[in-house]
């Protein structure tokens, strides 16, 4: 497949998915649309794009990462707490603590993060787009996908430390 057969696809998806009814981000892009005459890809690329700026260039870079960092793992949290999916397995009850748990081990990993990164400060702050770098982490951490990066934390250096201090004791 060709390159330019797969950037549209995917362009074809996105835009499939901004359209969707379902998802909580639908309300904010048709108002947008009817606001500006745009599509909703063109508002989103708009967005990512201003994020981007913001991320390299911005006095702010910080606020704007934390902010993309707590925002949507806030709001999925607490809808996880009002209302309970049931789309991972027929059993409501299963399903709702298997999501609990990936939100917490999102918040454990947030935490863990944020303390390292006080510590290191200094350090952190010369380098360069790292406040990019630290947020594209974060939008790994939690991507709604299986094995996605608070996970992979959790299990191969969180996990293994309180095991540890457990199995000492």
């Amino acid at each position: 497949m060709a390159s330019a057969t797969k950037i549209q696809l995917v362009m074809d998806i996105i835009d499939g998915a901004l359209y969707d009814k379902s998802n909580p981000w639908n309300g904010a892009f048709g108002r947008v649309e009817v606001l500006t005459g745009l599509s909703r890809l063109k508002v989103l690329m708009c967005v990512v794009l201003l994020t981007s700026v913001l991320l390299v260039y911005g006095t702010s870079a910080e606020v704007v990462s934390n902010a993309i960092g707590l925002v949507y793992p806030a709001v999925a949290t607490i809808s996880l707490t009002v209302s309970p999916p049931i789309w991972r397995k027929y059993d409501r009850v299963s399903a709702a603590t298997e999501a609990l748990n990936e939100k917490f081990t999102y918040w454990m990993t947030f935490t863990a993060i944020l303390i390292l990164e006080s510590l290191c400060r200094p350090v952190l702050r010369l380098l360069p787009l790292y406040q990019m770098c630290r947020t594209w982490f974060f939008i790994w951490c939690f991507a709604p996908i299986r094995d996605n990066g608070s996970a992979y934390i959790y299990d191969a250096i969180i996990r293994p430390q309180f095991e540890h201090s457990v199995d000492s004791d």
